[in-house]
């Protein structure tokens, strides 16, 4: 059973899961390729896996650094088996770059609670953020939770508004300088600055439509959950959990500001949604109904090749 299986935390268990991601990938590639695979898709294509694995880890280790969730790898599992329903992630670097950085900063920013090297974390977190953006422009819309996370700092003080601003500035001082030496010119900083589009058309076609109403009916499902239980939850857990909210809230805006829509903007909410679907699985403590949650995500993947 699933629930036995993901709910231990062994390394063969991120054996698996890694291996669905290579199941995702080369099921993608099969029904996506319409003539000979080049050497530098491979090297692409594998970089990215390389990325999405690591992202994986990543994950895992801000769940277990911060407990985020009880001991187990439902979080990792889900968010595995929701990348896989959407193999469209492989064919969008930026993408995936950009999760990889909001993922780091998102590690800084929940840590945060612990008030130890404050200054750092927070700088670290904006420079993350501000990277990000370079690959996916509305990825700067994470210095809100970012912001968020310091005014409830017990020990506030006000210098810490500014922290993330010097990050901010010092990345694209960076930017701006490799631009003038290798191009000389800074274009790309109006390039950079991408508006948002709200065609919603690819999701028309089942592929795209049938993972996001999954996503989206859960996400409906634990955040209302998450708001009526918030205020019941221990206060050394309240920061966080509230914290993880404010990240899956910031998600979707970014997803739906994404100027291309291909589905691959939903990897930004797959993580935070991962991590609450999680919570509300153990919340409700039912053994069928987390069976049942698992399955369905697993299997789903494997049911869209034949869409």
């Amino acid at each position: 059973m699933l629930t036995n299986f993901f709910g231990k935390s062994k390394p063969i268990n991120f054996f698996l899961c890694a291996f669905l991601l290579l199941i995702a990938l080369l099921g993608g590639i099969y029904v996506s390729n319409s003539g000979a695979i080049i050497s530098k898709e491979v090297l692409v294509k594998t970089g990215l896996f390389l990325l999405l694995v690591f992202s994986m880890l990543l994950l895992d280790f801000i769940i277990r650094k911060n407990s985020l969730t009880q001991t187990n790898t439902f979080a990792v599992f889900l968010f595995v088996c929701f990348i896989a329903m959407v193999p469209n992630i492989f064919s969008e670097a930026n993408i995936v770059i950009s999760s990889v950085f909001v993922l780091l900063a998102v590690r800084r920013i929940v840590s945060l609670g612990s008030e130890l090297n404050i200054e750092k974390k927070i700088l670290d977190a904006a420079f993350y953020i501000t990277i990000a953006s370079l690959f996916h422009f509305w990825c700067i819309l994470f210095l809100l939770p970012l912001y968020w996370a310091v005014i409830k700092i017990s020990t506030q003080s006000f210098r810490l508004f500014f922290i993330p601003i010097v990050g901010v500035v010092t990345v694209l001082i960076l930017a701006c300088t490799y631009h003038l030496v290798y191009s000389d010119t800074i274009a790309w900083f109006y390039d950079w600055i991408s508006f948002s589009s709200f065609n919603f058309a690819a999701y028309n076609e089942l592929a795209l439509l049938i993972p996001s109403a999954v996503m989206g009916t859960l996400f409906l499902w634990v955040f209302v959950v998450r708001l009526l239980k918030a205020s019941s939850m221990p206060r050394k857990l309240q920061t966080n959990y509230k914290l993880i909210t404010v990240i899956l809230m910031l998600s979707i805006v970014v997803s739906a500001f994404s100027p291309v829509k291909s589905g691959a903007e939903l990897l930004f909410i797959m993580a935070p949604l991962a991590v609450a679907t999680t919570n509300y699985m153990e919340r409700v403590n039912d053994f069928w109904f987390q069976e049942m949650v698992l399955w369905v995500v697993a299997l789903l993947p494997f049911g869209m090749f034949f869409l």
